[in-house]
């Protein structure tokens, strides 16, 4: 679909926002794009590698840039940036009372964000990539012990879903971004995102073998 029109370019993360719209990130941009309609709305441009993204309860959208280690919210065509200093931010999820967190890769742990900079929330990770708030329960892929593993936002108490998932680069081997084709895709890294059906079905990107995997748990 790289020339279909309304299509909103390269993209790595992607959340729905009801009515057929979703939010996506990828490169330098953030977009709402309508498929139906075959249109698409630049939201924000200048980042440098965008990763995840989501949107809060009051529209407010945050997005993490690999590339500078931050943490931006866009709204009406500005950004501002949340948090810096991050190592290989990837994934960002809202909790039910809007603060945001997010997936530090490159230091396995997940953090919130507050006012002052950002708190531990989640640590001793291999490289957590994609995150989901559901329920009171914070759910981390992570790409490199290959597991999800769910997180009680109440308690702390943690709990392995799921194990082997095929995410991720193989044992023993450093994953090297294609650096892409400008201006149309820049580096193109790897990135296991996680989202929910209405019905608490769990669905991660199985980069490594191409497939999208669904999990319920209990079943």
């Amino acid at each position: 679909m790289l020339f279909h029109p309304g299509w909103p370019g390269y993209i790595r993360g992607v959340t729905a926002v009801g009515d057929g719209d979703f939010i996506v990130a990828g490169d330098t941009h953030v977009s709402r794009y309508r498929p139906s309609t075959a249109e698409s709305e630049m939201l924000f441009d200048g980042l440098s590698q965008a990763y995840g993204v989501a949107v809060s309860g009051n529209g407010t959208v945050a997005v993490a840039d690999l590339g500078t280690g931050k943490v931006h919210s866009v709204r009406s065509g500005q950004s501002e940036v949340l948090a810096s200093g991050l190592q290989d931010p990837t994934g960002v999820a809202f909790t039910a009372g809007g603060t945001l967190l997010v997936s530090e890769a490159g230091a396995g742990r997940v953090v919130s964000v507050t006012s002052g900079g950002v708190d531990t929330l989640v640590d001793g990770l291999e490289r957590p990539q994609g995150i989901l708030v559901r329920d009171g329960k914070l759910y981390i892929v992570d790409a490199g012990s290959k597991q999800l593993i769910s997180v009680d936002l109440d308690t702390k108490a943690q709990q392995i879903i799921a194990r082997h998932l095929p995410v991720g680069a193989p044992e023993g081997v450093t994953p090297k971004p294609l650096k892409g084709i400008i201006p149309f895709a820049g580096p193109q890294g790897p990135f296991a995102g996680i989202a929910a059906g209405p019905d608490g079905t769990l669905y991660i990107s199985a980069d490594a073998e191409g497939s999208v995997l669904a999990l319920r748990e209990g079943k």
